[in-house]
Formats: C-alpha cells, structure tokens, sequence
C-alpha cells in the first residue's frame, strides 16, 4: 500500500463517526499499530478459531436458535482446518468470481510460498494436490454461497448443541437468563446489538450484548455473558485479565446505561462453561465492577489520546516515553 493509499484510507476513516467496540479497544490497548492497520488499513484476515466458531454457535442456539439458520450453514462433511483453511480462505478472498478451486491453481501456488508451506515438496503439482480435494472442493462451493454465514461441520453443530443443553439445563443459569420469561415486569433482551455517542470523546461505543435482564419490579438489571473455555472453571479468574474481560463488562455496562433508570442496581455475570463442561455463573460483585470501572475510564482517556493525536506506533506509555526498566 502506497503512502497516498494510506492518507487517502486515514481521511475516509476519521471523516466517519467511529464506534469503539470492546474488542477494538482491547485490540487498541494491546497493540494501537495493529488496531491501525486493522481498522483503519482494512487490513483484517477473517477469524476461523474453533474457540470463536463454538462461542457463536452456542450463542445463537441458547439465545437465538430461531434465527439460527440466517446465520450458520451446515457443511456435508468435515470442515477444512488448520493452515489448509487459511489457504483456501485467502485465495477464495482474492478472487471470489465464481470458479472453481483448482481454477485457480496459480494462486494457490503464491499463497502457499507466501506462508511458506508445503515448500519441501519438489514440484508445484505436489503442492496443489495437499490442498485440493473433494473436501476442500464442497468447501469453496459453500464459500460461494455462504451469502455472509458461518460455515459449520456437523461435529461443531452436535458439540455446541450439546453445551447449550447443558446451559439450558442448569436451573441457576436458566433463572439468570430467563430463558422461559413470562413476568411482564421483566423485560429480555438477547444478543441485542447496541450503540452510543460518548460525552466529550469524539468517538461512541458498540457492542452485541448476549443478555439483559431488567426487573423494574425489584430494579435491579442483570447483564450476562455466556463464555466458553478452552481451559477450567478454575482458571477463569486468570482468563479475565488475560483477555481484558473486564474491559468487556465495563463496555457493556457503559453500553446500556440508557435502557434503565439510574438507581437500578446492575449485576454482571460471566456464565461460562469450560473444556470439561463445567458450568458456572461467576457473579462480579458491585466492589469489583467500581474498580473496573475506573481503569475502564483510563483505557477511554488512552484511546481519546491515540484517536485525537492519530498516533498509532506504540502504546500512550511508550509513546510518552515513560517506561524505564
């Protein structure tokens, strides 16, 4: 991308109005260079993690089964995976024209130097032949047709479906979610998606929240998000700081702030179910959601400091030049 590319996309994008997301600013937060280029330089690969693909479809099945089907399509067979997909990925997002996959055998050549696989083979015919197939053929015709949807293999679908069960099954998570509401008092919301300006930022915030609970009854509003994880109940304390879900929560508290009056009490609750099926409701209490609130409130001045300044290179305390080891 030329440096003209570069000032041209950076006018396009700052002409807008910006809505930071809690991923966009956890992404700010770890590294602004990559939000830059992520955001701003559209310069994004599609996330095809298992972890992300169970996350959505137990989502949608527990919250959302009805639309399940404008959202998910079920593939005949076993999904691609690994450094296949991404290949089959890239080359389908390069040309997208409808042809076949061994129509563009060129380009997957390319592909393949370029991610340096498959190079200890002697000839280019060798190389293709790892990567097509008939499996990866039903992959790129349902890539042609997908239409915006998630691809899933039935395995996926049967062990997501399975973990929503469970969810549904646990009497505390069921009450939590108010799965089978019919308190008229009581209004639900799931994976609501939500934007608002923010006073004195030049930038507002967006966020799909999976479940709001408001009992006008006992005003008290009850946020929860559903969580699953590759490693224990046990370590979840340490998954929250790892991938800044406190960050998350704050977004989300900020987020629905004008759904509710004032003096309703919020209540935020992890529900996460982990790589044995371990189910849990990890309750925040009130204490810990007020610290988080006032590192949230820093992470926002850091981010006004960046998207003010356009300066992207280094984190605000390396641009300051305030580290010393």
């Amino acid at each position: 991308m030329t440096q003209i590319d570069r000032m041209t996309m950076e006018e396009k994008f700052f002409s807008t109005n910006y809505n930071f997301s809690y991923s966009g600013l956890n992404k700010l937060l770890f590294s602004p260079r990559l939000w830059y280029k992520h955001y701003v330089l559209q310069e994004r690969e599609e996330r095809t993690d298992k972890h992300l693909i169970d996350g959505k479809v137990i989502h949608a099945l527990l919250l959302d089964e009805k639309n399940f089907n404008k959202n998910f399509m079920l593939l005949p067979g076993n999904l691609p995976t690994g450094n296949t997909r991404t290949v089959i990925d890239k080359v389908f997002n390069m040309v997208n024209d409808g042809s076949s996959l061994i129509d563009n055998k060129d380009i997957i050549i390319e592909t393949l130097k370029e991610i340096n696989l498959h190079q200890s083979l002697k000839t280019d015919e060798q190389r293709v032949a790892k990567i097509v197939s008939d499996d990866t053929d039903s992959y790129w015709e349902f890539l042609k047709n997908k239409k915006g949807k998630d691809i899933i293999d039935q395995d996926t679908l049967d062990r997501c479906k399975e973990n929503a069960d469970l969810l549904k099954a646990n009497d505390k998570i069921s009450e939590l979610l108010r799965i089978n509401n019919t308190d008229k008092k009581v209004q639900v919301y799931n994976e609501i998606p939500i934007e608002r300006a923010l006073d004195d930022y030049p930038f507002g915030l967006k966020g799909i929240v999976d479940n709001i609970v408001i009992d006008d009854e006992k005003k008290e509003v009850y946020i929860n998000d559903i969580k699953t994880t590759g490693k224990t109940i046990s370590d979840f304390k340490e998954t929250v700081d790892y991938y800044n879900y406190w960050l998350q929560a704050s977004v989300y508290i900020d987020l629905i702030r004008d759904m509710h009056p004032a003096d309703y009490k919020i209540k935020f609750t992890f529900i996460v179910i982990d790589i044995y099926q371990q189910v849990y409701p990890f309750e925040v209490s009130p204490e810990t959601l007020s610290e988080w609130s006032i590192t949230y409130q820093a992470v926002l001045e850091d981010a006004k400091w960046h998207y003010t300044n356009r300066k992207f290179n280094l984190p605000i305390k390396f641009e300051k030049e305030t580290v010393i080891l």
